[in-house]
């Protein structure tokens, strides 16, 4: 907070009377004059006013009682200076300039007990981290975004998008648990503050990233691996109809053909796509009926899978196998 003019010409009337007091080869005068050459340039160049407003503030130190007030005053103007000085920084995406100037304000606020000014510095300074973890994640630094990203969360625990921010290096790293963990603080934090999208986006973020694993681990036979995975995709999205025919394609090859007809129907349900995206559902479903016995329903669903894709083998399935009517 600056002192307005008034209150200016007020502090330079009631210390006048000690202009010539000298200790130590300084004058009261000197540390006013500093004070009000500091607060003249303040909005002109910064790095000069919080010069003079320090050297303000050494010299009335050196007063002692004489030259308290002007100290005080000093002390008061110094912090935000030094936010101010940040946030040019700020303003002329001078990222990395930006954060070490943030630094320097919450540190020189921490030492004068300017709680106000310290929560404004950290208020952009918590952003400005994520901002750099993000720059150092598209480097394919990985550490250091992770440190950066630590740094954000230590000063604003609820910050969802460092949440998210690191569920992406993990990703990136195949940290599977760390990823987990991350994903999930970032939906508690997101739906707690607010942030919907940074919600959202971990969610179907972690629900393909354990999708595309579930395929992986499918196509290399290893069943009961795809189903953790499946199950650990449908945690994050219950409605995808995507992780439900995976399952009944997974338990077909299980032979667990009614745990296949309820996946498959589950998947038809939710599916909003057309015959061409639901073609491939009903072959599952048609799969597991045959392996139940029920060629009724078997042929039924064969008859809906006949299409695009799928419709040699069903048409197969049903002329050659069931001997459908």
């Amino acid at each position: 907070m600056k002192i307005n003019l008034l209150q200016k010409l007020l502090l330079i009337a009631c210390l006048a009377f000690f202009s010539g007091y000298q200790v130590q080869g300084q004058s009261l005068r000197e540390a006013i004059d500093a004070y009000n050459t500091g607060l003249e340039l303040a909005g002109t160049d910064i790095e000069a006013a919080i010069e003079h407003m320090e050297r303000s503030r050494e010299m009335a130190s050196l007063l002692g009682p004489e030259g308290e007030e002007v100290r005080e005053q000093a002390e008061i103007q110094i912090p935000g200076m030094y936010y101010d000085k940040a946030m040019g920084h700020y303003r002329e995406r001078n990222i990395e300039q930006a954060i070490e100037g943030f630094e320097e304000a919450v540190e020189v606020s921490e030492k004068y007990d300017d709680d106000g000014t310290k929560r404004r510095s950290e208020n952009v300074l918590h952003q400005l981290y994520a901002v750099q973890a993000n720059a150092e994640f598209r480097e394919n630094n990985s550490e250091a975004a992770l440190e950066l990203f630590d740094k954000a969360l230590e000063i604003n625990p609820q910050h969802a998008r460092s949440y998210l921010g690191k569920g992406l290096v993990y990703r990136r790293m195949e940290d599977v648990e760390n990823f987990r963990k991350a994903m999930d603080k970032a939906i508690e934090t997101g739906l707690a503050t607010g942030d919907e999208q940074s919600a959202q986006s971990a969610e179907t973020t972690a629900r393909d990233f354990f999708l595309v694993r579930a395929v992986r681990a499918k196509g290399e036979e290893s069943y009961d691996r795809a189903l953790e995975l499946l199950n650990s995709s449908l945690a994050y999205d219950q409605a995808f109809p995507e992780t439900h025919f995976l399952l009944a394609a997974t338990y077909n090859e299980q032979s667990r053909y009614q745990n296949a007809v309820n996946s498959a129907r589950r998947a038809i349900d939710l599916t909003e796509g057309g015959q061409e995206e639901t073609a491939k559902m009903y072959f599952e479903l048609a799969k597991a009926y045959e392996g139940l016995g029920n060629t009724e329903q078997a042929c039924n669903a064969y008859s809906l899978a006949a299409f695009g894709n799928y419709e040699a083998s069903a048409k197969y399935q049903m002329e050659h196998v069931l001997k459908c009517p």
